[in-house]
């Protein structure tokens, strides 16, 4: 579908859930989960043992791999397709959309609670989005087939901003990203075009490498 701007809009949702916010996934403020895309800590002691042991929801036989292999894609300037955007609405019925960062480079994470992979890549995204928060660099979540509930707790009261895709369907539509799979990572340039995915967990110095070509390229 077309915004009529030439974008390619991949995925909208209008969903209102009201205020899911609860006392925090682990247990304690020591054991809270905090994103620390505006400074603050992240803590995630025991937070991926406890939900590898224990899922927040039942997972289907069809649901997404928690720990796929990773595989990173960076696409040249010229190969680059047209742009989209990615939007819905958060748990609370905000409209979220990479729309409203026209001009910036965005980092798209899909991610849920119950995925210890993406529980782990939080400490190396927070760390990026606040080495580049001075650059024009932006990070949205996806909150992907996941329980709306489980997922604010774990966040608790941070600020960081995540669409609730619960079922999966903003996430299958994003180009090149395989259906169901957690977690994933897209990179838009400052036109809205995907210059990087990465399937799979972050590692060290990824996001970091990929941002600081973009951030290079001419404006």
């Amino acid at each position: 579908m077309d915004d009529g701007g030439g974008r390619r809009v991949v995925a909208l949702r209008g969903a209102q859930h009201g205020d899911l916010r609860a006392p925090g996934a682990c247990g304690g403020a020591g054991m809270r989960v905090a994103w620390a895309l505006v400074g603050a800590s992240l803590m995630l002691t025991g937070c991926s043992q406890m939900y590898a042991a224990t899922p927040v929801m039942t997972i289907p036989a069809t649901a997404p791999a928690t720990n796929p292999a990773v595989g990173v894609t960076i696409i040249p300037a010229a190969d680059r397709e047209q742009s989209l955007i990615i939007a819905g609405a958060a748990a609370d019925g905000t409209e979220l959309s990479t729309a409203e960062h026209a001009g910036d480079i965005v980092v798209v994470n899909a991610w849920a609670s119950w995925c210890p992979p993406c529980i782990e890549e939080l400490p190396l995204l927070a760390d990026a989005a606040q080495a580049y928060a001075d650059k024009g660099v932006t990070f949205l979540g996806l909150n992907s087939l996941d329980d709306p509930i489980a997922a604010a707790s774990l966040l608790g009261s941070s600020t960081y901003r995540s669409i609730d895709d619960r079922d999966g369907a903003i996430l299958a539509t994003i180009p090149g990203v395989p259906p169901r799979s957690l977690p994933s990572t897209v990179i838009l340039d400052r036109q809205g075009r995907i210059a990087v995915r990465i399937i799979g967990p972050v590692q060290p110095g990824q996001l970091e490498s990929a941002l600081d070509s973009l951030v290079a390229e001419p404006v």
